[in-house]
This record gives structure tokens, sequence and C-alpha cells, in this order.
């Protein structure tokens, strides 16, 4: 079942239990996903479009949140951005990012480089901020 699939049957069993606050939560990134398939650009879902829509998602959300103060707002972030988790791209942790990045930089022309190269090979599978921070270790800047 797609990820797609998967967020509307949660939604249909908020639905169904009367749980107004998954149901409401679930429904920013359904509309995204019609919002896609309505637009003339729209070919299709694969499953790294799905992960990327609902990790574009959850990063806004994110990033809301640090500008938010504590109250119901921020806390209906918070349990939106849980229940959308399971369905992100599981990112590589530190030392299989150390491992990818290490033979390139002796290639690379700089950090900028670097990161190009690293993030547009590996986009969804490595967090940014690590690499950059590794990079910087390794001696790029």
């Amino acid at each position: 079942m797609s990820i797609r699939d998967q967020i509307k049957a949660q939604s249909i069993t908020a639905l169904k239990a009367r749980d107004k606050a998954t149901r409401s939560a679930l429904s920013g990134v359904l509309a995204l996903f019609t919002e896609q398939e309505k637009s003339g650009k729209f070919d299709g879902w694969t499953e790294a479009a799905e992960q990327s829509l609902v990790a574009s998602y959850v990063k806004k959300l994110k990033s809301a949140l640090g500008e938010m103060r504590d109250g119901d707002v921020k806390d209906s972030y918070v349990f939106e951005i849980g229940l959308l988790e399971p369905y992100l791209p599981t990112l590589l942790n530190r030392d299989e990012t150390r491992n990818l990045i290490e033979p390139m930089v002796a290639d690379a022309k700089g950090l900028g480089h670097l990161m190009g190269m690293v993030m547009r090979e590996h986009k969804g599978k490595v967090d940014g901020k690590l690499v950059r921070e590794l990079a910087m270790e390794l001696g790029l800047k």
C-alpha cells in the first residue's frame, strides 16, 4: 500500500473512531497530495515522490515550530509531526554518512561542491546538516 493510501486509511480509521485530532492533523498532508494530483504537472506517484512530499511538509511544520510559543497550535504541530514521522525516509546515521562522504572528499572542490554531489545522489537518505558538519570535520571549507 502506498504512503498516500496508508495516510488516507489512517484518516478514515480516525473518522470512524471520531478522533477529530488525528483526522484534522492528517488533513493538511492529504490536501497536499490532492493539490499535487490536480496540478497540470502530475504524472503519478512513486514511493520516493510520496516520501518527498511528506518530508517537505514535515520540514515546514518543524520550521514553523521554532517560531512558536507553547500552546495549542504548537501542540497540534508536534502531534501532526508525530503522526507523519513513520512515513518519512530513514536517514543514514552519523557513521554511515561519514563512510559515504569520506571517499568523495578527495574529489570535491570545496564544501559546496561536496554538498551538491552528496545531496544530488543521496537526497532523502542523508541529513544535509550532518553532511556539512562531517565535511568540515574532514577539512573541507
